[in-house]
């Protein structure tokens, strides 16, 4: 059987053409600030879910060893909530009434397979000066495997509408090449149309397509940007290389020569969600640069992600849950990069919660790796301000029925940041947070990679070179101190909010 009959869908170029039509909202939850999703007061680190969400619950889990011999609060679960809060924004085709993460023809519930973070644009380079009829045509390397896709787009950082032309996916020819394997290439629409237009503040969702996907497969994905973008939504740190055309619409050619630029960044791209029999959720990773994997092996997969997903792939107890990347290098819990110089560190954690976990398909778990850079950036947080923000974001989840494994943070001795306060406040935050009951479980990140001759430093053979990022053998080591015993049962997912009337 050859590769086109094994994927399915229409061939490319069969898609039917019709005039791009605007998003009515944003699919993937209010952008934080919006009169929907008001800022977070991190002054005071307010909580609360979603506008119109009840009363936070108590968390009820009491500490106890988890199945796999890792710290873990309990190993039983309440059960899922069957109804969550009214989601409080609008959304392209929108309709809360279909949970994303619901079953479908394929049998299994869609789950996020690949995932990043959007951000702004920074303040110079093509982020801020945006796209001009060219095709961006970027890899993404996959979680799990399913029968159907749909694509995630964002414009939520732009500052005008964004015309999507064509939109291409394929199977990329290796984890670096922007060739794509021959027959695999399919066009992606949106209500039937070739392309759509995504208002300033608003993300899509692409339609389902049939399409056979691997998991650990890279995909290409294409697309045709024909007016000028402005200021873009990008991942500006992807350790992936990613590819720029020459002008005009180069989102069906199956060979790389028109692709004569490069770029280490993802632009508007935002998920690749899969469905099919074996689909069975989605681990959403929230975090900062050590979760998008600074300092593993470009275009190498070495992300602590990647082999967590991985390792959750080989384990019949866990197979078919997806891993999702939402790390943002200089991510802060507490502040927004905005705060800063450098604006493409993104929305703080607590103003990005919904967007980038609660709204994401099927999600079965959070992993909460973060905090270090609000311990080393200024203006300086203590270890009490961010186990504030940590146990807030914790309630959030929790009061959408999902748990929280929370990451120790690393050590990070002789990097350009460190001085001894930020140390004193390092090993505070563990100390609660490997006994505070907000947290289901806990991930000894800090115990993992630390060096045991002195543990202020990490271990010389996981150091990525600049003594606070790993290598691909420090995120390995990471992975395999994720505890799963809290989704590894066989629950069904949590369901969220759909983000289109299309996919049930």
């Amino acid at each position: 059987m050859t590769t086109a009959a094994l994927l399915g869908g229409a061939l490319l170029g069969t898609a039917p053409t019709a005039t791009a039509r605007p998003a009515t909202g944003s699919a993937a939850g209010p952008a934080a600030g919006s009169a929907a999703h008001p800022a977070v007061d991190f002054g005071t680190h307010a909580s609360g879910g979603p506008a119109g969400a009840a009363a936070q619950p108590a968390w009820p889990y009491g500490r106890s060893a988890g199945s796999d011999g890792r710290s873990a609060r309990s190993s039983a679960h309440p059960a899922w909530p069957s109804a969550h809060p009214a989601w409080p924004c609008g959304r392209s085709g929108g309709s809360s009434a279909h949970p994303a993460g619901s079953y479908g023809p394929s049998g299994g519930a869609w789950s996020g397979s690949w995932g990043t973070a959007p951000a702004p644009a920074a303040p110079d380079g093509i982020s801020r000066t945006g796209i001009d009829d060219r095709t961006v045509r970027m890899i993404v390397h996959t979680s799990v495997g399913g029968d159907e896709l749909r694509l995630r787009l964002s414009n939520v950082h732009g500052t005008r509408d964004l015309v999507l032309g064509r939109v291409t996916v394929g199977r990329a020819e290796s984890s670096g090449s922007a060739a794509a394997v021959p027959g695999t290439l399919r066009a992606v629409t949106f209500s039937g149309a070739s392309g759509t237009t995504v208002p300033a503040g608003g993300e899509t969702v692409g339609d389902p397509l049939p399409f056979a996907v691997p998991a650990g497969a890279d995909l290409l994905v294409s697309i045709h940007l024909p007016r000028p973008t402005g200021p873009t939504t990008w991942h500006w740190l992807a350790q992936q290389t990613n590819y720029l055309s020459e002008r005009g619409d180069h989102s069906g050619d199956q060979g790389a020569a028109a692709f004569t630029g490069t770029e280490t960044s993802w632009f508007f791209l935002t998920g690749v969600d899969v469905r099919g029999t074996g689909t069975r959720g989605t681990v959403v990773a929230l975090g900062d640069s050590q979760t998008d994997g600074s300092g593993s092996t470009p275009d190498g997969n070495g992300r602590w992600t990647d082999a967590f997903a991985r390792r959750l792939a080989a384990a019949p107890a866990t197979r078919g849950l997806g891993v999702l990347n939402k790390g943002i290098g200089g991510n802060r819990v507490l502040r927004d990069g905005t705060e800063t110089e450098r604006p493409q560190r993104g929305t703080s954690a607590l103003g990005r919660l919904d967007r980038d976990v609660l709204n994401q398909s099927g999600v079965r778990a959070t992993v909460l790796y973060e905090g270090i850079n609000d311990l080393q950036l200024a203006p300086y947080a203590s270890a009490e301000e961010t186990l504030a923000g940590l146990r807030t974001l914790a309630e959030r989840l929790h009061a959408r029925g999902i748990p929280v494994i929370v990451g120790t943070l690393t050590p990070f001795k002789d990097s350009a940041l460190w001085t001894a306060e930020a140390e004193r406040q390092r090993v505070a935050l563990n100390a609660a947070l490997r006994t505070s009951p907000d947290f289901d479980a806990v991930a000894d990140f800090d115990a993992a990679v630390r060096d045991p001759a002195d543990p202020q430093r990490v271990r010389a053979g996981y150091d990525g070179g600049d003594h606070i990022h790993l290598n691909d053998a420090g995120y390995r080591a990471v992975a395999d101190a994720v505890p799963t015993g809290l989704f590894a049962a066989g629950d069904a997912a949590v369901p969220v909010p759909s983000t289109d009337r299309r996919n049930p």
